[in-house]
């Protein structure tokens, strides 16, 4: 239901026949007079008041409104102007003799008495004579003579007494008279003098007034129309709720200021599209989660580590010295952080005192309390665990030193925690702690109202020592308690508790001087008992003096394990427990011995019996101790006692000593002494309350000075008064002129925003609630025929141009929805456009209609199409394509450089693109390849690429730069195809043309030269068989003659194809006999051979020809190992079944990489008196055999030689 159909409808006013039913041939002003005719004075701030006010009054409610205002003579008021946007009913200035009637609005003109008499409004001119001007009671008074009870009288805002007069004659003839109430009013003189003069019938806000008017025209009817609740006024509704509140969780937020509490409000309003406070008033009765949600915002828990890092440095340098240096005798810190959140603050005070406590030779005892309303943020403050985040801004070093990382989160250190107790408190209702010398209160008095602030400054004083520091917010102050509060740093709010009177110093110092006794429990009297006294209180004295120097410290524990007594200087063994206070025994003691404690309290009770444990080591308040501790039975006598224990704690004994103690038989009552200690408490009980009671009542008598003092200043204001009032026609003037301003103000945003929408390119159409048109820009109307007179019309009533049937259905969901929506639509003549749709959001967050924007986007989308036509041939390309920034990184890989590469976009994206390509000797490097592209306009050759498996291969590359409109290059784009295949296969053809050219020479030499080698070989070995020379010289040139011979016939190898019979032979036979005939020159080296063969390899082939092949390669190996190593010489079939695999594999020294690619050609060996011919020949004849020799070797790892001959098989048909 929206908040207009809660508003009570105006079509049922049914005027009094007397007034709506007049007799034929009455006067024209009785035809048309009103039900009942309102007056509305406002002076000063009014003009809000009234904008509200008929902002909510409905148009036809058969009331006539008459406004009487102060105006200045000299101002042309646009009274009318403003109130014709709040109100649909007519505004007309008022005229001498004018008639009134229902549903109209009248405007005093300026500087006019205006009356009313007969049904019409009169118009005079003010007394020349007269010194104050009172208009408003001049109408109240002629309208009470005029329309008597129907005669309504309302009081705005303004300053001064006018009106107040008037109301009596309205009251009196049985008029209604409504004030306005002090918090809307911005002025609130004439108000509160209507209020005071006790005539006014309802103090409401604006808003609320047009209830109370509507109820009081329609009578007892009203009730039927509208609930009772709508008729509760705002601060009503917030006391209520703050009821609920505090019946769900027991807190109380009476004392909020009311404004931050309704933002608060209206925010969870706004959360769940609450319209009203009587909607939400039914919402949270159904929904009970809510008022949990509720109170958290309320309750605004900002807070963070060191907050104010200035602040808390003034508190390290200056506050935290002083503090210690002023406790340095007790050794003992008390602070208290008041309204601690999560916990952040007080764990940041900790860890400065920690910091200087560490700094310091002597221990100090440092206690923090920490509480605040929120039970949930006390328990997450006192696990101590906080996000990374949170602490993210302070240093490196105190994250270390105080946190304690788990996982992801941050937990504090034991030794902080420690120092901190965390619980629940209400401030405002729960006692405070006492004899602090540190409060902190950030940020938590600026919620409050000013009332609470002082009591709540007030109890800071009770709670501080003399000197003590109070620390608040950047934005709090300490108001009238200057008196109790002295400036130490203005700057960051931190205060010091003023000393106190001469009289009050003893007490203070003896208090001082109590808590820094060794026994804090119990106060030290020396007895002053008569010499011949035997009566009871002798008894007594005797009593405590045995307890106190002759009983060892201990405690009395009850049946439920709760400590109800302590005896003796027990305090260095207690604990502080954690969170809430509790005089459980466990919880008081060290928790390392609390089990064996417990198991001793319970043989104790079951047995009846003591139990003692020699030289136990506990944690004290002092540190590590070794005592001896008892627990026994605290009564073995008296039943009411049998399940209470004893535990007292000894020194221990040390072997061989023996005990001096002397015994005096002397029975003393178990029940006097424990009614000793009790009466003690009483009165240790009795004093504190009474010094409270002496503080709270000093605290009483400064409050009661301070009000005297502001009596004083109320007289005076008073004395004062009669002079401002003069002077208040003057101040209406400054206001109307600041009026002015503020409406030129507006006047030049609207002209502003009239010229913006008007000049802007984009279609913009704004629609209220109900899908009508409030407004639209003339860029629009080419698609849409929109015109001025269709404001106000719906939008689904107005033709347009677009293909898109769904444009009011889309708007109503975004409106229901209030999510975005956008959305590309065409028109009828092709243009196309974004269309965007959004809630329409007011100031206050609250939604009231709907906005469309419409912008071109066809050469956008045409620009994008051609763009996408580009894409498309770059990723269909055939061509390796990479788009390079002027540095030379890529930017973009098409799939065709994936594809060849392997290199993904997200692999070399942003990468240079020298780390994807090789730099052969020779080529030009990359850089110098795109300067040249730069200055030619392009470049074309070919380089080597790098795959992502490290495998290289060749390209030929095309470079082009790619300017903008200025010339500048902004890309450089590589164009390239993958010729590895072609360069192989040029490779190939050049070594067959090599080997076929060699073959030619090597025939013509072999002719040329067997010739006559022929002949001298003959003659040679004539002449040796004859004598006929040197034997030596003859045997040499025979070698000689003979190593020609051998390199002419490799030479006819490689000659022209002889006829060859090439025959099936099995290889294993053939290697078999070369390891052999190699045999003693392996040994010779030193070599040993290793075969491994398989059965079955058949080859056609030419047996001598392989075995001068294996030979050759077997021959080099073991050259190449000349200080000895193995040889492995395997054959066997290949997988494929098609081929026959020799392998002879060394250790010797290798061969260099960059030679294995020459390896083959003629006349290249790697031995130094190789010919080279040898390997050429090799090749050649396993070619002949078609198979192939590959050659693998690392340099000082050894040479694999790898042989492939197709096998028998694979060669029949």
């Amino acid at each position: 239901m929206s908040e207009n159909e809660l508003q009570p409808q105006a079509a049922i006013i049914v005027p009094p026949a007397s007034l709506t039913h007049p007799k034929t041939n009455e006067t024209e002003n009785e035809e048309h007079a009103p039900a009942y005719v309102v007056g509305l004075g406002a002076s000063a701030g009014g003009l809000e008041a009234l904008e509200v006010f008929f902002d909510h009054m409905p148009p036809d409610t058969g009331m006539a409104f008459v406004v009487v205002q102060h105006l200045s003579p000299d101002y042309k008021s646009l009274m009318s102007e403003i109130l014709r946007k709040y109100t649909a009913m007519n505004i007309r200035e008022a005229r001498h003799d004018m008639v009134v009637r229902p549903n109209y609005i009248y405007l005093t003109p300026p500087r006019k008495i205006l009356t009313i008499s007969g049904g019409r409004l009169k118009l005079a001119e003010p007394l020349p004579n007269t010194t104050l001007h009172m208009p408003i009671d001049m109408f109240f008074s002629s309208l009470a003579q005029e329309c008597r009870n129907q005669a309504v009288a309302v009081v705005m805002s303004g300053t001064g007494t006018d009106g107040s007069r008037g109301i009596q004659d309205i009251k009196d003839t049985g008029g209604l008279v409504i004030a306005q109430d002090s918090h809307s009013a911005k002025y609130d003189g004439m108000p509160s003098s209507a209020r005071l003069s006790g005539n006014a019938d309802a103090v409401l806000a604006p808003k609320e007034m047009t209830e109370r008017l509507l109820l009081h025209v329609h009578g007892e009817g009203y009730e039927n129309v509208s609930t009772v609740r709508e008729t509760i006024t705002t601060e009503q509704y917030i006391q209520l709720i703050f009821e609920k509140i505090r019946q769900d969780c027991g807190v109380d937020f009476t004392y909020y200021k009311r404004n931050s509490v309704l933002r608060r409000i209206e925010r969870r309003m706004a959360i769940h599209n609450v319209p009203s406070m009587a909607m939400y008033m039914t919402f949270l009765d159904e929904h009970r989660e809510e008022l949990q949600s509720l109170r958290k915002d309320l309750l605004i828990g900002v807070t963070n580590f060191f907050r104010d890092s200035e602040a808390f440095n003034v508190l390290y340098e200056r506050v935290i010295p002083e503090l210690f240096e002023r406790k340095s005798f007790v050794k003992e810190i008390r602070v208290w952080v008041a309204g601690c959140s999560t916990g952040e603050e007080a764990y940041s005070v900790a860890i400065l005192m920690r910091k200087y406590a560490e700094s310091l030779e002597t221990p100090y005892s440092i206690k923090i309390f920490a509480t605040d309303l929120d039970k949930e943020s006390i328990e997450y403050a006192s696990q101590g665990i906080y996000s990374e985040s949170t602490i993210s801004h302070l240093s490196r070093e105190d994250q270390d030193r105080f946190f304690i990382k788990d996982d992801d989160m941050f937990q504090v250190s034991k030794e902080i925690r420690k120092m901190v107790v965390f619980a629940p408190q209400n401030i405002i209702k729960d006692p405070p702690f006492r004899n602090l010398d540190l409060i902190t209160c950030r940020n938590m008095l600026i919620y409050l109202q000013p009332e609470m602030q002082q009591k709540v400054l007030s109890l800071f004083h009770f709670a501080l020592n003399p000197d003590g520091f109070l620390f608040l917010g950047p934005s709090e102050t300490i108001g009238r308690f200057t008196n109790q509060f002295e400036a130490f740093d203005r700057r960051w709010n931190i205060f010091t508790h003023k000393k106190s009177s001469a009289g009050e110093e003893p007490r203070m110092f003896q208090m001082e001087d109590r808590l820094a006794q060794p026994q804090p429990f119990r106060r030290m009297v020396s007895p002053v008992v008569p010499a011949k006294d035997s009566g009871p209180k002798r008894l007594d004295d005797l009593q405590t003096t045995l307890v106190e120097e002759h009983v060892a410290p201990g405690m009395i524990v009850d049946q439920s394990n709760d400590v109800i007594h302590l005896n003796g200087p027990i305090h260095e063994y207690l604990m502080l427990a954690q969170g809430k206070p509790s005089w459980n025994l466990y919880k008081m003691i060290d928790p390392k011995v609390s089990p064996a404690v417990s198991s001793a309290v319970q043989k104790v009770r079951e047995q009846r019996r003591g139990v003692t444990y020699r030289s136990l080591t506990i944690q004290t308040n002092l540190g590590e101790r070794q005592i001896d501790l008892h627990i026994r039975p605290f009564s073995l006598k008296n039943k009411t006692y049998e399940k209470y224990v004893l535990i007292l704690f000894m020194e221990p004994e040390q072997p061989g000593s023996e005990s001096q103690v002397v015994i005096q038989p002397f029975e003393v009552d178990s029940g006097v002494n424990l009614r000793i200690m009790q009466l003690e408490q009483a009165l240790l009980r009795a004093e504190e309350s009474l010094q409270a009671t002496v503080e709270e009542l000093e605290t009483s008598n400064e409050e009661l000075q301070a009000t005297n003092e502001e009596l004083v200043a109320a007289n005076e204001e008073l004395q004062s008064a009669n002079e401002e009032l003069q002077s208040v026609n003057e101040e209406l003037v400054t206001v109307n002129t600041e009026y002015q301003f503020k409406i030129q103000e507006l006047t030049d945003v609207n002209n502003d925003m009239t010229n913006f929408l008007v000049s802007t390119r984009i279609g913009t159409i704004f629609l209220d609630k109900r899908m009508c048109v409030r407004r639209f820009t003339p860029a629009i109307t080419k698609e849409i025929h929109l015109m001025e007179v269709d404001y106000g019309r719906p939008i689904e009533h107005i033709s347009h141009h677009f293909k898109y049937d769904t444009l009011v259905q889309d708007a109503q969901e975004v409106l229901q929805s209030l999510v975005p929506f956008e959305k590309e639509i065409q028109s009828q003549s092709g243009t196309w456009y974004s269309m965007r749709i959004l809630p329409y959001r007011k100031d206050d967050n609250f939604i009231s209609g709907v906005v469309l924007t419409f912008v071109n986007i066809t050469d956008l989308k045409t620009v994008n199409e051609e763009l996408q036509k580009l894409s498309y041939a770059v990723e269909q390309s055939p061509s390796i394509t990479a788009i390079l920034d002027p540095a030379g990184r890529i930017e973009y890989v098409n799939p065709r450089y994936t594809e060849v590469t392997g290199f993904h976009l997200a692999d070399v994206k942003g990468k240079s693109i020298r780390e994807c390509m090789q730099s052969e000797a020779g080529e030009r490097p990359i850089e110098h390849v795109m300067k040249l592209a730069k200055e030619d306009g392009q470049w074309m050759g070919e380089l080597t690429g790098c795959k992502k498996n490290g495998e290289l291969f060749w390209e030929s590359v095309k470079m082009i730069p790619v300017r903008d409109k200025q010339g500048r290059i902004i890309h450089y784009v590589k164009f390239s195809e993958d010729i590895t295949d072609r360069k192989h296969a040029e490779e190939m053809l050049r070594k067959n043309e090599m080997l076929s050219a060699v073959g030619q020479l090597a025939a013509g030499v072999a002719h040329e030269i067997r010739n006559p080698l022929t002949a001298l070989k003959g003659f040679t070995k004539l002449m040796s068989g004859k004598g006929m020379g040197n034997d030596m010289y003859i045997d040499i040139m025979l070698n000689e003659l003979n190593r020609i011979e051998q390199i002419v016939s490799e030479l006819l190898v490689l000659a022209k194809p002889q006829a060859i019979d090439f025959v099936e032979k099995d290889l294993t036979p053939i290697l078999q006999d070369v390891l052999m005939l190699l045999e003693s020159q392996a040994n010779m080296n030193n070599v040993e051979m290793n075969a491994l063969f398989t059965e079955g390899l058949r080859v056609f082939g030419v047996e001598n020809q392989l075995k001068q092949v294996f030979i050759n390669i077997l021959k080099n190996a073991i050259e190449a190992m000349p200080s000895g190593g193995r040889v492995d010489v395997l054959a066997e079939l290949h997988a494929d079944q098609q081929q026959i695999i020799v392998q002879f594999i060394d250790n010797g020294t290798g061969i260099p990489a960059s030679k294995l690619a020459k390896l083959g050609e003629p006349f290249y060996s790697t031995k130094n008196k190789g010919t080279g011919l040898g390997l050429m020949v090799s090749y050649k004849i396993i070619q002949n055999h078609k198979g192939t020799i590959r050659f693998e070797s690392e340099e000082g790892q050894g040479t694999t030689v790898t042989i492939a001959i197709p096998c028998t098989a694979s060669l029949l048909p």
